[in-house]
């Protein structure tokens, strides 16, 4: 009994590698105090918002805020608890890609040159509103497998997944255009394009990885289900 508690301390403490501290501070800290930026600042929206609310229209933006709101606390909540990678593509040019067309996406609407198309501005609400159910939907499925970079924690093939291969990215980018479409200057829409770029080739990476992950299983689950949006007439 002895024996065992000393060993059982002694492997408690051994200290960390470099690769965990690189992975806490890297790949679980630092993201998930960027996106509590966001985090924050959906907060502050959404009271004026409520305030500002008189018309059935001003209630669906609210609902708009709202779904903003829990997007981002996803977000901080899932990068802080991932799962450990069982595959990942960590080249220069796919970092890259991955976190500038994220940064595209957030900063378009900052961007000046823009100017407010009220006959727009409807039909971009129901957009971003559906981009933000959607992307939500996926990352309530996803969960601890979440990542910005191509990587493989555990193959989700449920909810949206039994829709779309890569439901958060489809509603990632319907969030981007209807957050934009009614607003966008010439820098904002170069900026999506960038982003919807970015985004084609993070699906194509990600899917490699993927595939050699789950060799048996990904490949079953890819000639199932299409890759970007839903087929009405597919047959289970």
């Amino acid at each position: 009994m002895a024996v065992t508690e000393v060993g059982e301390r002694t492997a408690e403490a051994e200290p960390r590698s470099g690769a965990y501290w690189r992975d806490l501070l890297l790949g679980r800290l630092i993201p998930s105090l960027f996106f509590s930026l966001f985090l924050a600042r959906a907060l502050v929206l959404v009271w004026p918002a409520i305030q500002g609310a008189h018309r059935p229209i001003d209630w669906f933006y609210v609902g708009q805020r709202v779904l903003a709101l829990v997007y981002f606390a996803l977000l901080v909540v899932l990068y802080a608890v991932r799962l450990p990678r069982r595959g990942t593509d960590h080249r220069l040019g796919v970092i890259f890609i991955a976190f500038s067309g994220t940064f595209a996406a957030i900063g378009a609407s900052f961007l000046p040159g823009g100017t407010r198309r009220e006959e727009l501005v409807i039909a971009a609400d129901v957009l971003a509103a559906a981009g933000l159910a959607y992307s939500v939907w996926g990352l309530l499925y996803l969960r601890r497998s979440f990542s910005i970079i191509p990587e493989a924690r555990r193959l989700v093939t449920g909810g949206p997944y039994r829709l779309s291969r890569h439901p958060v990215y489809v509603g990632e980018v319907t969030t981007a255009v209807g957050v934009n479409l009614a607003t966008a200057g010439w820098l904002s829409a170069l900026a999506i394009v960038y982003f919807v770029a970015c985004e084609i080739m993070r699906i194509r990476w990600e899917e490699r990885v993927l595939a050699r992950a789950f060799p048996s299983e990904y490949p079953q689950y890819a000639r199932r289900v299409p890759r970007y949006l839903p087929n009405p007439f597919r047959r289970d």
